[in-house]
């Protein structure tokens, strides 16, 4: 009877987790609300069966990695203007949002669940891509950007920037179940779509990195996958070309002189340097950063940005050299970890964590401080987290076949 009890918790704890972020853009509270219903499932759970719950040296390896970094964060919180706020800030960026990857990975084992999970988010994920679609369609506005449920559109961005190369692989991989295939071949289309509606020149950049990554090996073992891939890339080249607004699009990477969102990133980096200078330590504090940057701000910045629109500048910024090096460790451990594993096995799920990671925080990170993205981190973590159990259950799987 205990087992079975069980079984239902794990089953509950992985339908609340992809409630979680499958409602995250739809509607917060209910989200938030999913998000701790999951863990005190899991806290249940971990009651009931102590002794059965242990994790894999990798997994253990990615969680030391973040432990670093959160460590390193805690400096800028003693040290802060605002202990009290910076403390309030720690705990909702670095360890709320860290919730659902160790949820899935110490309590969710069955592969049935983690399927089902990866499949209902891509087919939600899916749909708001098409919905994107709508907006751009019903808005004259040829410089509009769709949002998909709403929200920011570099949100949205991130998240497709991490969806589309999930897709891709387990279109491609035949160690994939048929069900998740299916929901991988919509994703595919609309993350496509979905680009192109939102129009976020870091998501584009981003991607033309990240698919060729993850799809280099399958390619050169399929002539017609390669075939089939560059047809779509010049389907989408055409589009784009015959397009003046894509066009112009395209060709404002490289202005930082009258494309305002460019030139107010270069201008915010200038601060945030001076910030630096002055507090180079410890940093202003965990989220502290709109309390000083008006005190640092240069004129001709007219959009008041609440942060600088780079992972590793808001970093240094808000927590320091400390905190800096405890990300640059965070970065080069998870890297350094997924890259490794998939040199040794060569499987789908390390590829993708690789990727993943990659493209989300060192990339899209770039132009967008992705790691304050309560929405686009979450995501990064669940994608992680889904794939790293399903690589396990692969692993268990081949052993019970031999």
């Amino acid at each position: 009877m205990l087992v079975i009890q069980e079984d239902k918790i794990e089953k509950y704890i992985a339908v609340s987790i992809t409630c979680m972020v499958c409602t995250m853009r739809i509607a917060t509270a209910v989200s938030e609300i999913a998000c701790g219903i999951a863990l005190l499932l899991a806290i249940l759970l971990w009651h009931k069966g102590k002794r059965s719950f242990s994790l894999s040296e990798n997994i253990r390896g990615y969680m030391k990695a973040y432990g670093v970094f959160m460590l390193c964060a805690v400096p800028s919180l003693i040290f802060s203007d605002s202990p009290a706020d910076s403390t309030k800030a720690y705990f909702g960026m670095w360890v709320w949002r860290y919730v659902p990857f160790v949820v899935i990975a110490v309590f969710i084992k069955r592969r049935e669940y983690l399927l089902n999970m990866l499949a209902v988010y891509m087919t939600v994920s899916s749909a708001e891509c098409m919905i994107s679609l709508a907006q751009v369609m019903k808005n004259a506005n040829p410089n509009f950007r769709a949002v998909g449920f709403g929200g920011n559109e570099l949100t949205f961005g991130g998240i497709i920037c991490m969806l589309l190369p999930v897709a891709l692989v387990i279109l491609m991989d035949s160690s994939f179940e048929t069900r998740l295939k299916k929901a991988a071949f919509f994703a595919v289309i609309s993350s496509v779509i979905g680009l192109l509606c939102n129009k976020s020149r870091g998501a584009w950049l981003a991607e033309l990195i990240m698919v060729p990554v993850v799809t280099f090996r399958y390619l050169k073992q399929n002539k017609k996958l390669l075939l089939a891939l560059l047809v779509v890339i010049l389907s989408i080249a055409g589009f784009m070309l015959s397009n003046p607004h894509y066009m112009r699009r395209v060709q404002s990477i490289t202005n930082t002189r009258t494309d305002r969102s460019n030139a107010d990133r270069i201008r915010v980096w200038k601060s945030a340097k001076k910030m630096v200078q002055d507090h180079p330590v410890t940093g202003v504090g965990q989220g502290q950063f709109k309390n000083h940057y008006k005190k640092y701000k240069l004129r001709r910045e007219r959009q008041n940005l609440t942060h600088t629109h780079n992972n590793f500048v808001q970093v240094s910024v808000e927590n320091g050299i400390i905190g800096l090096a405890g990300l640059l460790y965070f970065v080069g451990a998870h890297l350094y970890i997924s890259l490794r594993n998939y040199c040794k096995h060569k499987n789908p799920y390390d590829i993708l964590v690789f990727t993943i990671f990659l493209g989300y925080i060192c990339l899209f990170g770039q132009i967008d401080y992705s790691l304050g993205s309560s929405v686009g981190i979450r995501v990064m973590w669940f994608l992680m987290a889904v794939l790293l159990k399903l690589k396990e259950t692969e692993i268990r799987r081949c052993e019970l076949l031999q």
